[in-house]
């Protein structure tokens, strides 16, 4: 199937809930009333009661019970209930091909999006929320690949079995790659720019142009969840990146290094939206 007719059909684009439609709006409205937001978010129960047990979770440790989406946004921030209920709506709402495990699917994605957070706060003036939801959505090209093309979607994970890389057997198979798709599906979905740069080009940053920081991230985050906490070097991590990477990167290196030696749970109390 060609990359146009992937998307040419509306009712094979995955759907999503009017309120996650509503947040990821928010992005660039900076008039958007929040109040409402909140309110209308607190009339979904399902989000709303995963939004509060995760908000409530010990990795949050906020100094009060959060007992209402209001609270929520008093004393989380707004950017952070946005990321935890977009987190919610897409979980719900995303249908899984067969082809795909949702528990490993998910997190993965979790992992991702929260070292990308990680790593944002190493460089002051990053957007760590965004930083978050671009994780977040990092792979959601799959979904569509998938979804439109079962037979191929299991003609690619029997190439990746007998040792091909994702990209590779995507572009040999499908003739385009999730990251291409992910970020028209954003696109259409009406993410920021940054978010959906990044998704483009996140297995190689140094293609984007203009340059993408949030491409660069997401690299960076990919290849630290994979690390066996174990045998970290993180001067070794470092001296391996890309040296377009290196000369140019998106965060403080020498920070990072030693910022390796101690990595967080990445997902943190968000995994129990699969719950």
């Amino acid at each position: 199937m060609s990359f146009d007719s992937l998307f040419s059909h509306a009712t094979r684009l995955p759907s999503i809930p009017k309120i996650v439609q509503e947040l990821i709006d928010s992005f660039e409205n900076p008039n958007a009333d929040m109040n409402k937001i909140s309110v209308k978010i607190a009339q979904e129960p399902v989000i709303t009661a995963k939004l509060l047990r995760v908000a409530n979770s010990a990795h949050y440790g906020l100094p009060k019970q959060v007992s209402s989406v209001q609270d929520a946004c008093i004393i989380m921030g707004f950017p952070a209930v946005r990321t935890l209920v977009m987190a919610s709506g897409l979980v719900d709402s995303m249908q899984m091909p067969m082809a795909l495990n949702k528990k490993e699917f998910w997190l993965n994605a979790f992992e991702v999006a929260g070292c990308a957070k990680w790593l944002s706060k190493m460089k002051k003036g990053s957007d760590a929320n965004t930083a978050f939801t671009a994780g977040l959505i990092h792979t959601i090209g799959q979904l569509l690949m998938y979804a439109a093309e079962p037979t191929l979607a299991l003609q690619l994970n029997q190439s990746m079995e007998n040792g091909t890389s994702r990209l590779q057997a995507e572009l040999k198979i499908f003739g385009y790659t999730h990251n291409d798709v992910g970020a028209e599906l954003a696109k259409r979905w009406k993410f920021p720019e940054i978010i959906n740069a990044g998704l483009k080009f996140q297995d190689d940053p140094q293609k984007a142009t203009p340059a993408s920081e949030m491409a660069t991230l997401l690299y960076l985050a990919k290849h630290i969840v994979v690390l066996d906490p174990k045998s970290i070097n993180g001067e070794a991590f470092i001296a391996n990146l890309p040296k377009e990477i290196i000369a140019n990167p998106p965060v403080d290196l020498s920070l990072l290094s030693k910022a390796l030696a101690d990595l967080p749970d990445f997902t943190g109390g968000i995994s129990s939206l699969l719950e």
